[in-house]
């Protein structure tokens, strides 16, 4: 599952947004209005659940990069 959040050459707001369709499609945004930025899935699946990978680039420092593991607890129908 992809998402990504490019502000190479542009400013934060004009950053280009693409989540893969066949995953998070239209459930997916990345939140810069809090602290700390954060993405944001909604109506979360059980097929969601796994293990993800964050990575970022930065101009002058070394890329990062961090794994998250989503768990799934229970869902509201």
């Amino acid at each position: 599952m992809q998402f990504s959040f490019d502000v190479r050459g542009r400013s934060f707001n004009k950053a280009l947004h693409w989540s893969d369709p066949l995953a998070f499609g239209r459930r997916a945004y990345f939140v810069t209005m809090s602290q700390p930025s954060s993405l944001t899935v909604e109506a979360v699946q059980l097929d969601d659940e796994g293990l993800y990978r964050c990575r970022v680039d930065f101009k002058n420092s070394p890329t990062r990069n961090f794994q998250i593991r989503l768990a799934v607890v229970a869902l509201y129908l």
